[in-house]
């Protein structure tokens, strides 16, 4: 979808930036496919002398923080990042036989790290929705037989500001797992929507500490 606004700056790229898009196919020179890629990749694992990494430091993303800590930065995340990241869900209880739906942004580290890679981490089935709706969000939930939710914390507030309709409580969504939600929100959104446990954890994605709220 974004590939039309780096048209113009593709010549000006160096060699050592690739572009890759989720395409079989690309009209671009130096754009590189991946769907054709995969369909073609093996299933067998990678070969240890094909890895690119040998040290769980060494780094594998780089995200762009908001500036929570000062300027907006690139904060650089480690494998061992990831993998701690990625095993959030499954510490909160969830498991492989979960279906987690997760509205949220792909460059935030809650739904890469935490959402994308806690499901892979359990094999659990995502439910990726492009954009989030507030209007659409538990018709989702009903739809794809949700049973575990990600937030953040205006999220929720968002849902419960939606007019009240019957059945909101007609879900099978037991888990909720995300930051920021306010005292009386947490409050509103269990007496509207009905017995979800909310797990909350506070980090950054530049600090090197997490809190998990396990208790409610």
């Amino acid at each position: 979808d974004l590939l039309g606004t780096l048209e113009e700056i593709l010549p000006n790229l160096q060699r050592d930036v690739s572009v890759w898009v989720m395409t079989k196919d690309s009209t671009f020179p130096r754009v590189h496919t991946l769907l054709d890629k995969i369909d073609a990749a093996s299933e067998d694992p990678v070969p240890v002398n094909q890895s690119s990494t040998n040290n769980l430091k060494s780094a594998v993303l780089y995200i762009f923080t908001s500036g929570t800590t000062g300027l907006p930065k690139a904060a650089v995340i480690s494998h061992m990042q990831v993998l701690k990241g990625a095993a959030g869900l499954w510490a909160f209880g969830a498991t492989a036989e979960d279906i987690i739906y997760i509205t949220l942004p792909l460059y935030h580290s809650a739904a890469s790290l935490l959402g994308i890679g806690g499901c892979i981490e359990l094999g659990a089935t995502c439910v990726l929705k492009k954009k989030f709706s507030a209007s659409q969000f538990w018709s989702d939930c009903r739809k794809y037989n949700v049973t575990v939710i990600q937030y953040i914390g205006e999220l929720c507030r968002y849902l419960c500001n939606q007019p009240v309709k019957e059945g909101e409580k007609n879900h099978k969504v037991r888990l909720a797992v995300g930051n920021g939600v306010r005292n009386d929100i947490w409050r509103e959104f269990l007496d509207r929507f009905g017995a979800v446990k909310i797990c909350e954890f506070y980090g950054a994605t530049e600090g090197n500490i997490c809190f998990m709220n396990h208790t409610g």
